[in-house]
């Protein structure tokens, strides 16, 4: 299969984790103009499996530090819709922490991320983008609380960009229980909401408040099978698990590609999706991660065309554009089988 060609759905993707070199590269001279030496874009990336979790969060200081101001944050934006237009990914949900720097407010964060999103519907047509605004759990319950209340603002203004909440951040030393009631307040405002969930070993009793306060999807679930009763909850909720190889790879979470969990998850007849989490940091594209996935698994055409539109049903995308991706995909697929057989 060309999985270049294949309409990809992309619904786990952090925008400052999503910079490719060129992206990075343009970004750098954007800041600083007068430098002649090169940068090592490289940089940013996880080359090398990491040991610990902890280790990749550090990745991100590069890229906070080249969108810290509207117009490279803008461009930052503009790019990374881009590249995944151009890896034929037709819908994608993009996350990113609303973030105050000095040269903008956290609102300004968040506004020019949205207006960027509106104004790539013209540039690139044939991909749908929506945003889930993120709150950082290492930023504390504070901060995550007015990061909410401002994206229920923002949606009155942004309904068909903002379409959900994203839980996210390093987890270690924060306790998701205290981020409860502010969740609540996006739930009950008719957010989405993604959790990163189970991404650490040790975690079964947390694990087990978020799958108890619900989600509409869950980021990764590497660890959810560490214990029966938290792996039995997850298969009897059904909750859609969005699972990032490359990604669990290199963050050292887990060892062995033949090990990840989204085997045991597909065994299982549960709903998952294939997703990049970040590209430019892990050096990868949603291409070469089904085609990881289909190798490594064995996956034939009918378990990627099932896997892409079961994640097609899951997007927080409208009833209309659901039936429109779904129509796209299944032409594909049908195509497809048509010229195999011809030939």
């Amino acid at each position: 299969m060309d999985f270049r060609r294949l309409p990809k759905i992309e619904l786990h993707a952090h925008l400052n984790g999503s910079l490719s070199n060129a992206n990075i590269l343009e970004l750098y001279f954007l800041k600083y103009p007068k430098k002649d030496e090169e940068i090592n874009a490289k940089a940013y990336k996880v080359e090398k499996n990491l040991k610990k979790l902890t280790e990749c969060f550090i990745k991100f200081k590069y890229a906070h530090e080249l969108t810290d101001c509207p117009e490279r944050l803008a461009r930052a934006t503009e790019n990374v819709i881009r590249d995944f237009s151009a890896d034929n990914v037709v819908y994608l949900e993009l996350r990113t922490t609303p973030r105050a720097t000095e040269y903008m407010t956290k609102e300004i964060y968040l506004k020019t991320v949205c207006e960027t999103i509106r104004k790539c519907r013209e540039i690139f047509p044939e991909i749908i983008v929506k945003l889930l605004p993120s709150i950082d759990r290492s930023y504390g319950v504070k901060n995550a609380s007015e990061t909410i209340d401002m994206i229920i603002e923002f949606r009155e203004n942004f309904p068909d960009v903002i379409v959900g909440v994203d839980v996210s951040g390093n987890p270690i030393g924060t306790e998701f229980r205290k981020f409860r009631d502010c969740l609540q307040k996006a739930r009950n405002a008719g957010l989405k909401i993604a959790v990163h969930c189970a991404e650490t070993k040790g975690t079964v009793d947390e694990n087990m408040e978020m799958l108890d306060f619900g989600m509409e999807r869950m980021g990764h679930g590497t660890f959810m099978n560490e214990s029966p009763e938290t792996w039995n909850k997850l298969l009897e909720k059904k909750i859609f698990v969005e699972c990032c190889i490359s990604s669990n790879l290199k963050c050292g979470t887990v060892v062995d590609i033949d090990q990840h969990h989204i085997k045991k998850l597909l065994d299982a007849d549960h709903p998952v999706g294939i997703c990049t989490d970040d590209f430019g940091v892990f050096d990868t594209n949603l291409s070469r991660e089904f085609e990881i996935c289909s190798k490594t698994f064995n996956l034939s055409s009918t378990d990627i065309e099932s896997i892409i539109l079961t994640s097609i049903e899951h997007s927080f995308a409208t009833d209309s554009e659901k039936s429109t991706l779904k129509t796209l995909v299944s032409d594909f697929f049908t195509e497809t089988e048509q010229a195999e057989n011809f030939t």
